[in-house]
């Protein structure tokens, strides 16, 4: 059974390219004095005009370099690098969204296209799927079929950075969720998991307890004044 639905993923891509300014007060003023905002747009889009690489990569490759520092005509030294991660992008103009399966002969990520599903009119049915939010990405995760549950954490970083939530299936199958877990918990008390989310909440009111009682300073400010309890189904009953 397919576990997850996405719409998005990060593949790595060998052929393309990065450029950054290289990073010092001299290039970034001369960068604020010439190629900032020198183009119209609105105020949401980046408005400064960048250098034209193209011909820079073309070149690189005539030579088998991977990596280069190109200084255009303002002084201005650029940093490029070849092979970078980024999404893909939906795999068509309907939608249809992305499922992984090791098993089945997709692209080398392993990850496929479903045409059962798209993220408008024909989403993953609810009554086993949770859509949730993770970096800007919406995935559907089975919350239907979850037998166990773990939550994993780091003292010495700041409220749910470097977390995770381990959800574990009657096969064997493991999926991880990443920091956002509203939605999650919602989807796992809709489909009747109550005793996994107690689970959960323990978890968190220990990493919680050890932020409050930390000897540092930095750890104890991320201390949120609340349960696990508190901060979820309150809100939940709120909305």
């Amino acid at each position: 059974m397919i576990r997850e639905y996405v719409e998005d993923y990060v593949k790595f891509f060998p052929d393309r390219w990065s450029w950054d300014l290289k990073s010092s007060p001299e290039q970034h003023k001369i960068y604020i004095c010439t190629r900032a905002r020198r183009c119209k747009g609105d105020y949401y889009e980046n408005c400064d005009l960048l250098p034209d690489f193209y011909s820079i990569e073309r070149d690189a490759g005539q030579f088998g370099l991977e990596h280069v520092e190109w200084t255009d005509f303002f002084g201005l030294t650029w940093i490029g690098k070849k092979g970078i991660f980024a999404y893909v992008g939906a795999p068509n103009y309907k939608g249809n969204l992305y499922y992984y399966d090791d098993n089945v002969e997709c692209d080398e990520d392993g990850f496929c296209v479903s045409y059962d599903y798209d993220a408008y009119d024909n989403q993953p049915p609810e009554d086993t799927y949770t859509r949730i939010r993770i970096r800007s990405i919406y995935h559907w995760v089975d919350t239907a079929n979850v037998v166990n549950i773990s939550y994993k954490y780091l003292v010495n970083n700041h409220l749910f950075k470097d977390t995770y939530i381990e959800l574990v299936y009657e096969d064997g199958d493991k999926l991880t969720v990443y920091s956002e877990y509203e939605e999650l918990i919602r989807g796992l008390m809709k489909h009747g998991k109550e005793n996994l989310v107690k689970k959960v909440f323990d978890s968190m009111n220990e990493h919680f307890i050890k932020l409050r009682d930390s000897d540092r300073e930095d750890e104890r400010k991320f201390f949120p004044g609340k349960t696990a309890e508190e901060m979820f189904l309150d809100e939940m009953t709120a909305d």
